[in-house]
Parts: structure tokens; sequence; C-alpha cells
């Protein structure tokens, strides 16, 4: 599976706090199943639950929300444009302190796995989601408090925020 990879790689770049603290973000899988069309090919598709897990996370959960919505409009857009998949993606906050939180985040998520035979050799590749031209990917992104900047992605450190 190589969404998860994508989606820690992303929330490390983009939130200063897990390249100093990689152990505060954990990825786990949970409900997987496979999906099988019962064809001559054994191409299947992957269907699970990521668990996305911040731990001591000491800035507004938006901070969190904002990368991870950007991951799901590139690799899962039928969460966003579905109407009955609009509220899948589900989340508890644990506040630590005045500080920080345990923030838990389920996305479902689905990955095609295409699967071909030559000459009696298998090989997998996973399939790409389709992209909409018009998107563009989220580069630098700055979080609000009414008129007061809480927190910048490109910042060195958001220690001030």
């Amino acid at each position: 599976m190589l969404k998860p990879d994508r989606l820690r790689d992303l929330l490390t770049q983009s939130i200063a706090y897990f390249q100093q603290n990689p152990g505060q973000l954990i990825l786990q899988f949970d409900n997987g199943n496979l999906k099988l069309t019962g064809a001559n090919s054994l191409s299947f598709e992957y269907h699970y639950d990521l668990e996305v897990i911040a731990t001591d996370f000491p800035y507004h959960p938006d901070v969190l929300f904002v990368p991870i919505l950007n991951f799901v409009r590139i690799e899962q857009s039928e969460l966003l444009h579905n109407p009955a998949n609009q509220s899948k993606i589900t989340f508890e906050i644990e506040p630590n302190n005045h500080k920080t939180y345990d923030i838990y985040i389920k996305i479902p998520l689905t990955e095609r796995v295409i699967v071909k035979e030559q000459e009696g050799e298998f090989t997998a590749k996973h399939g790409n989601e389709p992209q909409p031209t018009e998107w563009i990917p989220l580069e630098r992104w700055r979080l609000y408090h009414f008129d007061q900047l809480i927190f910048d992605s490109q910042a060195q450190t958001n220690d001030d925020y």
C-alpha cells in the first residue's frame, strides 16, 4: 500500500513538528479487505481505513486537517465529490492539557493493484488516481484565527504560534 507513505511524507514536509518528532505521527491500518473481480487477471483493490494518530500535537487541529484534506483531494477525491462519502472521514480529539492534543483521524482509502501475467510471471503495479487538471498541489498555506496568523507551513519553526 502506497498511500500511507505518501501521506506521511506530506505531513512531515508540511508540519515541522513531525520533522522534529517523527514518532508522534503514527499510521495504522484497520478494517482492511480485498475487492476481487473474478476476472481472468488477479488484479484487485485494497480497501482499508487509515488511522492517522498525532500525539502531543502542539497546534490547532486545523494545522493537521488542511494537509490531510489536500492529500484526500488528490489521492481519494470521491470522499470530497461524492455526497454519500463526504462525511466518511472521522476523528476524535483528546486535549492533553491547554497546550497539546492527541488527534485520531480515520480515512477510508482504496488502492488499485493491476496484476498482469506474462509467460508465467506476474507483475503488480498500483494504478494512479484520476487527477482533474484544475487541481494544484498545496505548496504553502497559512492558518489565521480572525486576523492573527497562528501557523505558516513554510516557517522554520512554528514555536511562536
